[in-house]
């Protein structure tokens, strides 16, 4: 039985608001035929440390995409931050100018703009992930969780989905920590 579970997950894990500037931890769930989010930044604390996050809609993982097979969705998706960003939808199959890779098949998302994928009728279910594909964004949060539901029942019956994502931190900026393993790559060794 996993009753008391809550207790056991520490309280920078939980999820809750978003304070002075900070970026919550944990992630809500998203879904319907159109989908918002929003990519922003701010600071984050894991375990007293603190560090440079880039957030979608407030949370680091971002929140849970939840589609449902054989549905289309709209992901309008608007970039906050300094720079370009993007979003790649990781093992979905969709048309190649939503894969949201940059200068692949896609411009990215420049700052201030909303870019919408809009994918037809999904060709699988089960679960997958999200990520940026822009200026090491991913190392700083810009990632999170999907889940396609069946079509038909589930084959599968289970009373509650417990989605799990597991990623590290460190309080380096991500260009920092590339710089230095361009000098060394030796240099996280000790």
């Amino acid at each position: 039985s996993l009753i008391g579970l809550s207790h056991a997950i520490p309280s920078w894990a939980s999820g809750g608001d978003l304070h002075g500037g900070m970026i919550r931890a944990g992630f809500d769930e998203v879904s319907g035929r159109d989908i918002a989010l929003t990519i922003g930044e701010g600071a984050r604390i894991v375990q007293g440390r603190r560090g440079h996050a880039v957030a979608v809609n407030g949370s680091v993982p971002g929140p849970l995409v939840r589609l449902k097979e054989g549905q289309p969705v709209r992901l309008a998706v608007t970039n906050a931050l300094k720079e370009d960003s993007s979003i790649h939808w990781h093992g979905l199959l969709l048309p190649f100018q939503f894969d949201g890779v940059p200068g692949v098949s896609f411009p990215g998302i420049k700052p201030g703009e909303t870019f919408v994928y809009d994918i037809p009728a999904l060709r699988q279910s089960g679960t997958y992930w999200w990520h940026s594909h822009s200026g090491l964004q991913e190392q700083t949060g810009h990632y999170g969780p999907i889940v396609i539901d069946p079509a038909g029942s589930d084959p599968v019956q289970a009373d509650r989905d417990y989605v799990m994502l597991l990623s590290e931190f460190t309080p380096l900026h991500p260009h920092t920590i590339m710089e230095k393993l361009k000098k060394g790559e030796e240099y996280f060794n000790y």
